[in-house]
């Protein structure tokens, strides 16, 4: 894991969870005067106005920023699962037999499972996500990060792009992810327009039909190999 870009990503956890409680303060009528109504409204002297329509956007508005942390923490969890087998394929010793290679991975799994208390299957799929986020798909991750995609809309991403090669796969995250790309999408927020990918990604390139379920190959610590994410 690379040490900066997962304490960027605290950091930005920590700036989302103050605007959250501003939210929360004012949703619950305990808001700090001059301060969580600027956060707020941005404009102080709007507050108060309307206090129950103020009130019922402070709830929604809540909800919005509870929604950019939840996507933060799941980079932040993709970043420490990836970290965590990185390191442990880094203690291995370079004489490593394959027999002796599967024993880790599974052990890797199966520690990544106990810990966040979830079935050995989810903890499989949320490996090779992590990794694939990780290795092969930044622009993803750094929406994830940001806040700006949901940890729902990332999995995605990462299954559309699975099957395809590795040209094909940047093409069809840049349509969405990077606003200078070539004929890139445009108007809506990437959120929603990657339930659109199974469609979009057989256009750009060959990817399943809609709905398709697949087992494909998982980057096992660095490189493809080994693994293999479950079908939805």
């Amino acid at each position: 894991m690379e040490s900066r870009t997962a304490v960027e990503t605290v950091e930005a956890i920590d700036a989302s969870v103050s605007a959250l409680a501003a939210f929360v303060r004012r949703a619950t009528g305990n808001a700090v005067p001059g301060t969580d109504g600027v956060a707020l409204t941005g404009d102080p002297d709007s507050a108060g106005v309307d206090p129950l329509r103020d009130q019922a956007d402070a709830h929604l508005d809540g909800l919005a920023e509870l929604a950019k942390v939840e996507a933060q923490l799941a980079a932040l969890k993709v970043q420490l699962v990836a970290g965590y087998a990185k390191a442990e394929k880094a203690l291995a010793s370079p004489a490593e037999s394959p027999q002796d290679r599967t024993v880790r991975e599974m052990a890797v799994t199966s520690e990544i499972a106990c810990v966040l208390t979830i079935s050995e299957r989810a903890a499989s799929a949320l490996l090779c996500d992590a990794l694939e986020l990780t290795t092969v798909r930044p622009l993803t991750l750094s929406a994830l990060q940001a806040g700006a995609l949901s940890w729902q809309h990332a999995r995605i991403m990462v299954d559309e792009t699975a099957n395809l090669d590795p040209a094909g796969a940047a093409a069809l995250e840049a349509h969405f992810l990077d606003p200078d790309a070539p004929e890139a999408a445009r108007g809506i927020p990437a959120g929603e327009l990657v339930p659109c990918v199974p469609g979009e990604g057989a256009y750009l390139a060959g990817a399943a039909p809609p709905g398709q379920h697949r087992k494909t190959p998982c980057p096992q610590y660095g490189g493809p190999a080994g693994g293999v994410r479950p079908g939805p």
